[in-house]
């Protein structure tokens, strides 16, 4: 198959697909290309015969277990190696992440845990090799101004904080038969998916027993 005739998916596209891509959904609407369940059935393209998938705030619907036993497989199936995956779906720990409908909580430690710290144990379940590129937190204006106004370094923010991030979106590459190493994703914040994305700056330091022994005494006192 030509590289032009590479196909795009949507995944879960409801009736806002992505421009430019095949749309996928279980049930009826505008916009939906084929209709069936992306928990269960199979996907009508043929092996490696996509480049680009992209989903928004559909991941959350399922199950993980649907994710591990079904659908990752299936997209390793239908990608060809070099092909780009794009997740978009509510922080974990964001409000919107609990609401009605969701069954699924999602943060970057799923995505970790897959591509970056077992890679190898989870290769044989998904078909191929991912290969995580990138990490990126949706902070909503406000939300960066206020933290800015209170001297709140964002990485901080990140890893302590709750209802700071609103969504998260993933970028992968799918590749088959790799033999190099685990790939470290870039961390960047945006506010808004499609606006520019920035690197995070890391402010986390090394710790020492010293500084260990002055926390304990600070809580004890």
């Amino acid at each position: 198959m030509a590289n032009t005739q590479r196909l795009k998916l949507d995944l879960g596209c409801g009736s806002c697909k992505k421009p430019g891509t095949i749309g996928l959904d279980y049930t009826t609407q505008p916009g939906v290309d084929y209709v069936l369940d992306l928990g269960a059935d199979s996907m009508p393209f043929p092996d490696r015969s996509v480049d680009y998938i992209y989903s928004s705030h559909f991941l959350e619907h399922l199950t993980e277990d649907t994710w591990v036993k079904h659908l990752f497989p299936e997209i390793s199936r239908v990608c060809i190696s070099g092909a780009r995956l794009e997740f978009w779906t509510p922080y974990n720990w964001s409000n919107s992440a609990f609401i009605l409908g969701h069954r699924n909580f999602i943060n970057e430690d799923d995505y970790l845990h897959l591509c970056v710290m077992h890679p190898g144990v989870w290769e044989t379940t998904l078909g191929a090799r991912w290969l995580l590129k990138e990490i990126c937190y949706v902070v909503l204006p406000h939300t960066l101004v206020d933290l800015h106004r209170h001297g709140i370094a964002l990485d901080f923010a990140l890893r302590y904080f709750k209802e700071v991030v609103q969504e998260m979106g993933v970028v992968i590459e799918v590749q088959h038969n790799y033999q190099g190493p685990a790939v470290k994703p870039q961390r960047t914040f945006a506010v808004s998916r499609d606006s520019t994305h920035f690197a995070i700056k890391s402010d986390l330091a090394p710790v020492v027993d010293e500084d260990i022994s002055t926390a304990i005494r600070y809580f004890q006192a």
